[in-house]
């Protein structure tokens, strides 16, 4: 079991909070590790050479948003050829925008959830996906 961090971006505190009490309650051995934007995220690739399991983030970010994040994360040599599955967690995203998404590989886009229970089985459908699939190690 892949129990590499999973690295939340996102920088809504209520959703940090949202998140890690869902987390508490579903016991997986994955660390989480939040960042309020992209760059927070680049930064913290270059300097752990940390291949993490999963990365889910919000599209709207101050600094550098999702977009720009997964577009940095496919130029750069140390995680253009990484297997980390990106997903967008976001409240809402145009038609433009998912295809948007899409057209930069994102790997799926989920709608945040408002309450507790749809939020834990978003997660969990999330997770156990990408524990199941099988990804070039």
């Amino acid at each position: 079991m892949n129990t590499q961090p999973i690295l939340i971006v996102d920088d809504d505190g209520d959703d940090k909070e949202f998140i890690e009490d869902v987390w508490k309650e579903l016991d997986y051995k994955n660390p989480l590790l939040f960042f309020k934007n992209g760059e927070e995220v680049l930064k913290f690739l270059e300097d752990k050479k940390v291949v993490p399991f999963l990365i889910l983030s919000d599209v709207n970010l101050p600094k550098m948003d999702g977009f720009e994040l997964k577009e940095q994360l496919l130029q750069r040599e140390n995680t253009r050829y990484t297997s980390i599955p990106f997903v967008f967690w976001s409240s809402a995203m145009s038609n433009q925008q998912v295809q948007k998404a899409y057209d930069l590989g994102v790997n799926g886009i989920f709608l945040k959830d408002s309450s507790f229970s749809e939020l834990k089985q978003s997660l969990i459908d999330i997770v156990s996906y990408w524990l199941k699939s099988k990804v070039p190690e």
